[in-house]
């Protein structure tokens, strides 16, 4: 399979005078401009969703999808996005240890879990494959840009 030339991502750090960007205020002082996000998780309906909620959101590209960890590993490496959205349980291959995985091949890559579950465990599962953080599937529409800005800037600047 041959893949398209694909230029390398861009943050651009812009002033924004007024309105909303990801749900939280924009008066924060930048935006982000072409994220290229790989989402892996098993369920299609997931998949699908994010697609439609992140697509909405200016500067945000789903470059790829992975329905296990394997295929989520083969595709972080060919597509090299900026950001990885990864479920923790899946067949085949489980995100933690696909996150493992990828992070061994990729070091700076920003991996963001999504995960059913919310507490202590998680957040300490999400520090020990070195992820940039974590999102609950219940808070995505509040928390999973927010997220993927904050994963983005830390390497941005």
């Amino acid at each position: 399979m041959v893949l398209p030339d694909v230029k390398p991502s861009t943050y651009i750090k812009t002033p924004i005078t007024s309105g909303l960007f990801g749900g939280h205020d924009v008066n924060e002082g930048w935006f982000m401009s072409n994220v290229r996000i790989l989402i892996v998780d098993d369920k299609q309906l997931v998949r699908d969703g994010l697609r439609i909620f992140l697509e909405s959101h200016d500067g945000m590209t789903i470059c790829g999808e992975a329905a296990d960890g394997l295929e989520g590993i083969r595709k972080a490496f060919e597509l090299k996005p900026d950001v990885i959205l990864l479920d923790l349980s899946m067949p085949t291959l489980d995100g933690l240890k696909a996150a493992q995985l990828i992070r061994e091949g990729s070091p700076k890559a920003k991996i963001l879990i999504v995960t059913s579950c919310h507490s202590l465990e998680a957040a300490r599962i999400t520090a020990e494959v070195g992820a940039s953080g974590y999102v609950t599937k219940s808070l995505i529409t509040s928390h999973l840009v927010p997220a993927i800005e904050e994963a983005v800037s830390r390497h941005a600047a």
